[in-house]
């Protein structure tokens, strides 16, 4: 999967309207083009099951818990990015947004539809992007219409917000795929159980579970290193208590000698990070992490405390890849 893809975590919202949507706020009424009438409260329970299946990985983000750390303002920068509308609409990422759960998907290339959970104002969202209005990147919202429904794009990135509470989101391609569930199919979950018991994971503030064994893009410059080529399987946890972040997870390879070589490329590429100072040479006044990490058999399992200094660095390079 692409770096591009990585960093662009949540993407923008797409508007189901007439005549799939009525009303708006938390009493607006979804009705599927299939016949069954779906009220809010439905939607807003279970935001899991409005995700595709065939999901390359998926995660989830306690958005609310990283605004309220020292990093809620780089935070506040990436989403503005990642979600194309500004103050026009009414929206106020640290105020708004509470929840996010993204699914990547190899489509056309890499593809990812997310649902952001919060409390929106459906209306402004609306009128903003009736009248075009400029969004963070100084590029206006674009009306488009599919399959009986309105959403609203700024390049390659769409908007909509499907109740008060609940906004979905994604590439073009993630987005007619989750209007298309929407439109034919039914609001049962269909990503694996497996990812689902670790996003559900007791104390996790976020959580990626990916599923390489399906064609994914990678970048060309990737392509056949040792830590990617027989990598089948992540799961990754965290939260963000002292020192910033902490990182846990297991990396499963398709045999014992690949997760050997996995063990170590990494191990070789922190030390010359380390070494060569990549860091400061961006001008971050930042700590490497050590990570640990313990092979057994196929799986290699690590843990990685990251400093706010590098959390900062790492949001502020993320939103900066996204802008452009």
């Amino acid at each position: 999967m692409t770096g591009r893809t990585l960093a662009r975590a949540f993407a923008a919202l797409l508007l189901l309207s007439t005549p799939a949507l009525s009303g708006c706020g938390g009493e607006q009424t979804l009705v599927l083009v299939g016949g069954q009438r779906v009220d809010a409260a439905t939607i807003d329970q279970d935001p899991l099951a409005l995700l595709p299946g065939s999901v390359v990985a998926l995660s989830y983000l306690d958005a609310g818990a990283l605004f309220a750390t020292r990093l809620g303002a780089d935070t506040a920068e990436l989403v503005k990015s990642l979600l194309p509308i500004g103050a026009e609409a009414g929206f106020v990422p640290a105020r708004d947004v509470t929840k996010i759960y993204g699914g990547l998907y190899a489509m056309q290339g890499a593809d990812y539809c997310f649902v952001v959970q919060g409390n929106f104002d459906v209306d402004a969202l609306t009128r903003a992007g009736d009248a075009r209005a400029a969004t963070p990147s100084g590029i206006p919202l674009v009306k488009s219409h599919y399959g009986g429904s309105d959403f609203y794009t700024v390049g390659n990135v769409g908007i909509v917000p499907l109740t008060g509470h609940t906004l979905l989101s994604g590439t073009e391609a993630g987005m007619r795929r989750v209007l298309d569930r929407l439109r034919y199919g039914n609001l049962e979950r269909s990503v694996p159980s497996w990812m689902v018991e670790l996003i559900d994971t007791k104390g996790a503030a976020f959580a990626i579970a990916g599923d390489l064994t399906s064609q994914v893009p990678v970048e060309p410059a990737l392509q056949g290193t040792p830590v990617l080529s027989q990598l089948r399987v992540v799961r990754v946890i965290g939260n963000f208590q002292s020192p910033g972040l902490n990182v846990a997870g297991t990396l499963t390879y398709e045999t014992p000698e690949g997760a050997a070589a996995g063990v170590s490329a990494i191990q070789s590429t922190q030390a010359a990070a380390r070494w060569l100072g990549i860091f400061a040479a961006f001008g971050f006044g930042v700590t490497l992490p050590s990570i640990d990490l313990a092979q057994k058999e196929k799986d290699v399992a690590f843990t990685m405390p990251v400093d706010e200094g590098l959390a900062r660095a790492l949001l502020r390079m993320g939103a900066q890849k996204v802008g452009k």
